[in-house]
Formats: structure tokens, sequence, C-alpha cells
């Protein structure tokens, strides 16, 4: 006989293993006494990134910024679209969400509260270049029009009909990733597309069969999302906030990830980037690998340094008068005790100097990505000359310490106005800048051209195997 506390039991079981009961364990809100903060991020290259070399992703990066510096230990949870993120939030699965465009705090259902805007973006139709670009308004209603899930796009698109004597139609992409999206355009497979420009940029350098038509609609917010029910986690997010409005913990971050960015890609200098890396570049491979190794800088970035150097011809002559592939002074060769047109000792020199010039800023106690754009400012305008743009930073109310910062004092040194005021006078730190940024892209391009195991990772995959650990700090 069955007594009723099994027959309980046995009702339960029945109904667990038919689906009518899920069973499932209390989430854990702390970790060894440590505050847990899940997060909710759509899968995308700024919030988490697959191809730059310059950290975890900005999204990321800032996240991690807010958790060191409250308490909290950072759990990612990744979404395929911006719809399981709020179903997470309101669930209560996530306590925050991050890289979602587009949505007003006015749209928001209590007890989910709004960040202020810390970044915008603009739709932006592209097209393959193997089809016809926008010839007229007419082309968006008769084609089209490849989207991903996230709804702005699609809103824009709509608001851009009503003043047409037709509507425009989308066809979507499962999920918010903008590479599937470029890559249909980039194999012809359609003829036009609509992305956020912010996403584009990341991304344009490897699709070189997309090309912009035009902006389209008004600019898109992203915020920050959370549960105000939490109180504690709700008053630290909004100090956090709060206290971005009085530093430049935000702008050096953006700086570092997108600062480099053209603001347009110049195909054919892309183009020929590639080509010699395939062409050029095995030449100077294992010397590249050797001096990168024994002075503990990314292969990949000394590579960089020497394609906007001499774009690797071993001759190379500029109107200064600097040499061979690493353009060195005949002064610094001299120094270093190298000749400078032979390739294998122009690279150990280059090498060596690089490194001479990263030592020299240790005193400064520099962010390891700042601490090497000075290193390569350096290299092209002088230490000195570095050393005036940081204290001329620090007289105009700065602290010297970013190169977000140092990227506008260096043209100032142009200026007799400038540097009349300091040590080393007149310098074309406008030139640095654009020395410094190109590599940064060239490094950019190059990482993700492995991370895509595209045709040039065949060149470049050994190089990354010896990134030196602890990479960007030199040991």
């Amino acid at each position: 006989m069955i007594r009723p506390r099994e027959w309980a039991t046995l009702i339960l079981l029945i109904a667990a293993q038919c689906g009518l009961i899920l069973w499932e364990a209390p989430r854990p809100t702390h970790v060894d006494g440590v505050p847990l903060l899940r997060v909710a991020a759509p899968r995308m290259e700024r919030v988490s990134t697959t191809i730059s070399p310059y950290g975890p992703g900005f999204e990321h990066e800032l996240l991690a910024l807010f958790a060191e510096g409250r308490g909290y230990l950072l759990e990612m949870i990744e979404v395929q679209t911006p719809a399981e993120a709020w179903e997470a939030l309101h669930s209560g699965e996530v306590d925050l969400v991050v890289g979602v465009g587009g949505v007003e705090p006015e749209s928001l259902e209590s007890p989910v509260v709004a960040g202020p805007v810390y970044a915008t973006s603009r739709p932006v139709l592209v097209h393959s270049t193997k089809r016809y670009t926008l010839r007229n308004e007419q082309d968006m209603c008769e084609n089209p029009i490849l989207t991903t899930e996230q709804h702005y796009l699609t809103d824009s698109l709509q608001e851009e009909g009503q003043g047409l004597d037709c509507e425009p139609w989308t066809d979507k992409v499962e999920g918010v990733r903008v590479s599937p999206v470029l890559d249909t355009l980039n194999e012809d497979r359609a003829r036009f597309a609509l992305v956020d420009d912010w996403s584009y940029s990341l991304w344009q350098p490897f699709f070189l069969g997309v090309k912009p038509a035009r902006s389209m609609g008004k600019e898109v917010s992203y915020r920050w999302f959370w549960r105000s029910a939490n109180s504690e986690l709700h008053a630290d997010l909004s100090r956090f906030w709060e206290e971005r409005e009085g530093d430049s913990r935000l702008a050096v971050l953006h700086e570092k990830y997108f600062g480099f960015l053209p603001e347009d890609v110049d195909y054919y200098d892309v183009q020929s980037l590639t080509r010699a890396l395939q062409s050029a570049l095995p030449r100077y491979h294992d010397t590249i690998l050797k001096h990168g190794r024994k002075n503990g800088i990314d292969p990949l970035l000394l590579t960089a340094v020497i394609y906007q150097e001499s774009r690797f011809v071993a001759d190379a002559t500029s109107k200064t008068g600097v040499r061979g592939l690493m353009q060195l002074t005949q002064n610094t060769a001299r120094v270093l005790g190298v000749d400078r047109l032979d390739p294998v000792q122009a690279i150990d020199g280059g090498a060596r100097y690089l490194k001479m010039l990263w030592d020299a800023f240790e005193p400064m106690e520099l962010e390891p990505w700042d601490r090497w754009f000075f290193t390569l400012a350096s290299y092209n305008q002088g230490l000195g000359h570095v050393y005036d743009a940081i204290a001329l930073s620090k007289s105009m109310g700065g602290t010297g310490s970013t190169w977000h910062e140092l990227k506008k004092v260096l043209p100032l040194l142009a200026w007799q106005k400038y540097y009349s005021q300091t040590k080393h006078g007149y310098t074309r730190g406008y030139e640095a800048v654009a020395f410094v940024e190109s590599i940064r892209y060239y490094y950019y391009i190059m990482h993700g051209l492995v991370s895509l195991s595209r045709p040039e990772a065949e060149y470049l995959g050994p190089l990354v195997s010896a990134i030196p650990s602890g990479w960007p700090a030199v040991i």
C-alpha cells in the first residue's frame, strides 16, 4: 500500500519527467563572499573582441573597470539577440544588459532603468562593390536590404520609407553580428545591407568588397540597463556613471579600441598591405621572429613598424635621410652598431631601439599600451620631443600619461607659441601622431587576418605564436 507522502513524491517525479515541473537550483548571488554581477551582452565585436589585439573588448573592459572598482565578480553571459538580453534581465537571470543600442529610457518598464549615454552610432547603408551602389532611392525598395536583429536598423528603414513612394523591405540574418552580413555582400550574394557605423568601422578592413553608400536615420544611443530593485547595485552603477562625467577613463578606453580607425578606409592601402605580407614578409620572417623574441616585442607589431617605415623595401630612403627597412638615422645606426641598409642588422637595430625607448618610460608607470604608443612616437620624432609633449600636457592641466592626451598635444609642437616653451623646440608632432595611428591600424589588421584565418595567416600565424608572455608589457 502506498502512503499519502509516497503518493505525493511519486506524482512529483512523474510531473518532473513529463516536463511539468522544472527543477532549478537557486542562482548564487555571491562567490566566496564576493557579490556576483551577471551581465547579458549580444555577441558583438565591440563587446568582446575576436580580432583586436588591444584587449578583451571595449564593453568587456568597461565592465571590468566597474566590477573591480566596486568589488564585484563579473560573469559575462553571451546572448544572440537583444530580445534574449531583455528576457534575461526581466526574469532576474542577469543583473545588467550592455551592448544594446537604440533603447530610450521612457520606453522601459519598471523596475528596469537606464544609465547615461556613453556612445552613439548611426545606421549606414552599404553595398557590394560587385554591384551598383545606391543610384536613387527607388533602389532601396527594389532590392532586399540585409540587416541584423537590431530593431533600430529596421526602424530607420521604416522612417526612410515614409518619405518614399515605396516601402523598403529587409531580410534579417539571425543574431546581431555584423560580419556574416558583410561576408554575404563581399561574396556578392546580396547588393545592400544596413549596419551600424560603429561595428562597420571595426570590420571594414576585412571586407574590401563592401563599401558605404550613405548614412541613414538618426543617431543611436548606447546605455547600460539594470534593475533598480537591487538597491545596492543600483547605487553602485549610478555612482560609477557619475564618476565618468568627471574623469577621462571612458575617453581613454574609447581611444584604445577605436581611436586609430580611419574615417575613410583607403582600400588601396589595405590591399597593398595584404599583398606585401604574402610577397615580401617571407624574406624577413625569421629575422623578425628572432629579434621580436629577443627584445620582448610582439613580432606582429615589429612587422607593422617595418611596413609603415619602408613597405619592406631594404634600401628605402626618406627625404629626411633616414634609410633602410626600419628607417634609422645615421646617428642612431652608429650608436646601435648596425648597417642600416643590411636587412638583418636593420631589424636587429630597430628592435633594440624600440626596447631602449620602451625602457626610457619605465619611471612613468604608464599603462602598457599607452607606453607603447609613447615609444612609437619617440621612434618617429625622438624621445626628447615626446618628453616635451608630456610636460606641455601637464602644463595644460592634463596628466601627460595617456595617448589620448598626447595625440592632442604633439601637433602643437609645430607651433612657435608652444614649442618655444619646450626644451627641445620645434618638431613635426603631427607626423608622430599619424605614424603611431598607422602602425596601430596595420597591427590591428594583421592580428585580425590571423584571427579570421585569411590567406595571409599562413605568413603571420607563426609570428603570433611568438607573442611574449604578458604582452603588451615587456619583461
